[in-house]
């Protein structure tokens, strides 16, 4: 009895007209692929079709792969190569027989080469193709010699890589022979299979980390670490010298940190890499960041809420003013501010960037790049291109008290100015400008508005499903109906998380005449909160709830990203009267912050102040294994700047630190009514009575001397936190 292939069954089945088959088999031999996979190129079949119909056709069981465990022994019957060139992993033994997951089980010439391999009559399982090789990369490296990316950008094909930038050769002699390896076959296919893959996986980071035995690769999806393969040390200096010369980095040093980019080509699409190197007590870690150099997201497609985007797009058409973003690293505030630019592009007007790094390259922009090593810095660069006759600016980041005055003058003159800050909230924002020593009144005369951003991981639509969320995670937002919520229940297609890609969740202060007022006054936090939600701003953690609401993300990731008892103003911005008809939806009974009592996570957060590193090393250790919050501060300024932002619940300053020390710091703090009933613990190494006298003076609660003991320290923190 003639054995049917797949392409026949297919067409048995309906699935596909025997022209179709045709086309596919002259393009599957044209690229050297497997018929299967070019029928899914093709859009001619889907992987699921195929699954099923081989199943139901063939009475094959499926192999169920992705829950499996396999003994390794098992795994290396057969070469690691062979199965990843034909799509198998072999399962175990049972009747006597091998039994094998394989993509294509009418493949039966795969067959016999596993049975004359192992020795054993084997029998196919059918498992689909993107799992086999899931499975297969968590358990063997990427078989080198079938690699077919290739970086020297000769003879690419659709599926290759290629370097789009010219690189040098090396001259250092004594690094010959690990450059040469650097640049030899298989080194580059290694490299660039795992760059490859990054791209596949839509990861944003790829992490190269030397440990003792191995090197182990991770990659960044939508903001998540996760281990995707590892391979064996030897290569490692050659895999680094690889990426270096790439990026016109210095193989010879490998005792300092070093940054460099590329631009390469994947299946016509370009991307920049941004490395960097970082010397470790097992060898130089490398994270390359990958960014697709052409890929500006329309302002629609942010996630914001047609009330704010609205705003912001009305804001954009204004001819001078200061627009920040604000948001933690990551949170994807560059990309808004692209997208800002992109909507405000226009030939009849000048746009000028300062960056560091150039993310994304901009048609039609001129991009200036930081070089503080060559004097260029934001706030020197700024000056600059003022004189370049800009209508619109752009600065990366505001880092100094410098750059924030010019950006704030460049604003009143003028300009439209774009910039982000690192702040957890919009209204932080006002705060850290003012610590930074602006004037209130050039903030209120510059400063349009501010937007906090964070990012949340979306469902993946396809393995959705109604989710019942816990009456007690519910307690802190405004509806109570558990049914309301989606989850991702995990396939193939999301590697199980349930997420795909992210979206972000905005909250947007707009410096109206009111707010203004109080800037000026130098109003407390939680006053300008106050008058801004009573002009109806939604805030970054209702934004959340509501994207949870609509399905587009969990309530588990709005909680891990910007939690309900995240912002700690005081009183509840919802207790107070809200004015109807302001905001997109009712928010008068969402719980902003949460009390003690409420807080979804019950931890304590403890700052810990100390200019010495190793004391900060052990004092955090003592507290985390007690699961406690602990934020760490290295001097009394940035630990000042840090209690207005973000109150802890109890603080440990060090006596002795170099500009602030502990008694200026206490002095300081209880001079603010806001924080002035935080707890804090001084630490101190010396004995002195009228130190401990000085102290209790100022106002600290608690004295601790060095060497620290760690009950004595447990026991004060829970009396003072229990107060």
């Amino acid at each position: 009895m003639k054995r049917k292939k797949i392409g026949e069954i297919l067409v048995q089945e309906n699935f596909l007209t025997p022209e179709q088959l045709d086309q596919a088999l002259v393009e599957a031999k044209k690229k050297k692929n497997r018929l299967g996979a070019t029928l899914i190129l093709m859009d001619l079949i889907t992987e699921d079709d195929i699954f099923q119909v081989l199943s139901r056709q063939l009475g094959i069981p499926q192999a169920g792969l992705a829950s499996k465990k396999i003994n390794p022994k098992i795994l290396d019957l057969i070469p690691a190569d062979f199965c990843y060139k034909n799509h198998v992993v072999p399962l175990g033994f049972k009747d006597k027989s091998l039994w094998v997951a394989m993509a294509d089980p009418t493949d039966y010439e795969t067959l016999k080469d596993m049975a004359f391999i192992t020795e054993c009559r084997t029998k196919p399982a059918i498992e689909k193709s993107k799992i086999i090789l899931d499975f297969l990369m968590r358990y063997h490296s990427p078989p080198l010699e079938t690699q077919e990316y290739d970086l020297s950008g000769e003879d690419t094909t659709a599926d290759e890589i290629q370097v789009m930038d010219t690189i040098d050769d090396q001259d250092d002699i004594s690094f010959t022979n690990l450059e040469r390896a650097a640049k030899g076959g298989v080194v580059r296919q290694l490299t660039n299979g795992i760059i490859a893959n990054a791209i596949k996986e839509q990861a944003s980071d790829i992490h190269i980390e030397p440990q003792e035995d191995e090197v182990v690769i991770r990659f960044r999806v939508d903001g998540i670490m996760r281990d995707v393969m590892s391979f064996t040390k030897t290569i490692h200096p050659s895999v680094v010298s690889r990426i270096k010369i790439m990026t016109n980095l210095d193989i010879t040093q490998r005792r300092i940190p070093q940054d460099g980019r590329a631009r390469i080509k994947v299946m016509e699409r370009p991307f920049d890499l941004r490395i960097s190197s970082l010397p470790t007590y097992y060898g130089e870690k490398i994270v390359i960041r990958i960014l697709e150099a052409r890929l500006t997201l329309p302002l629609e497609n942010l996630g914001m809420g047609k009330p704010e985007l609205d705003r912001f797009k009305a804001l954009l058409k204004q001819p001078k003013g200061l627009v920040l973003i604000t948001g933690p690293t990551g949170s994807g505030k560059t990309t808004t501010l692209y997208s800002a630019l992109g909507y405000i592009f226009s030939p009849e007007i000048n746009i000028v960037t300062i960056e560091d790094p150039i993310e994304y390259s901009l048609p039609g922009i001129n991009q200036v790049h930081v070089n503080t090593a060559a004097g260029m810095t934001f706030a020197k660069g700024l000056r600059s291109l003022l004189r370049q006759d800009p209508d619109v600016v752009m600065i990366g980041e505001i880092r100094d008290e410098e750059t924030a005055a010019i950006a704030l003058q460049a604003a009143q003159t003028g300009h439209l100015v774009l910039s982000t800050l690192h702040t957890n909230n919009a209204i932080s924002a006002v705060t850290r400008l003012v610590n930074m020593g602006i004037e209130p009144f050039w903030i209120t005369s510059s400063l349009l508005c501010v937007i906090a951003q964070k990012l949340v991981r979306k469902i993946h639509t396809t393995c959705s499903r109604k989710d019942r969320v816990p009456e007690k995670i519910l307690s802190g937002f405004p509806r109570k109906n558990p049914d309301i919520f989606k989850r991702g229940q995990g396939c193939s297609g999301c590697r199980g998380s349930g997420y795909s890609g992210r979206i972000g969740i905005y909250e947007m202060l707009v410096i109206d005449k009111n707010i203004k007022k109080m800037i000026m006054a130098k109003a407390q936090d939680f006053d300008i909160l106050y008058a801004a939600r009573m002009s109806g701003m939604k805030s970054i953690t209702e934004d959340g709830f509501q994207k949870a609401v609509a399905g587009l993300t969990t309530l588990d990731e709005v909680i891990r990203v910007a939690p309900p008892g995240e912002n700690k103003e005081g009183k509840k911005p919802s207790s107070l009267p809200q004015r109807p008809g302001k905001v997109s939806e009712p928010v008068s009974d969402l719980i902003l912050p949460l009390d003690k009592s409420q807080r979804l996570s019950l931890k304590d957060c403890i700052m810990v102040i100390d200019d010495d590193e190793a004391i900060l090393r052990i004092v955090k250790k003592i507290l985390t294994n007690e699961f406690y919050e602990v934020v760490e501060v290295s001097n009394g300024k940035d630990g000042l700047n840090q209690v207005f932002e973000h109150p802890p619940d109890l603080i440990l300053v060090d006596y002795e630190m170099p500009g602030i020390n502990g008694i200026d710091f206490i002095k300081k703090l209880k001079a603010n009514s806001r924080v002035s009933k935080i707890p804090v613990i001084m630490l101190t190494a010396t004995q002195a009575e009228e130190t401990e006298i000085d102290a209790f003076t100022m106002g600290a609660d608690d004295w601790i001397s060095k060497p620290i003991q760690k009950a004595r320290l447990l026991a004060r923190i829970k009396r003072l936190l229990k107060k």
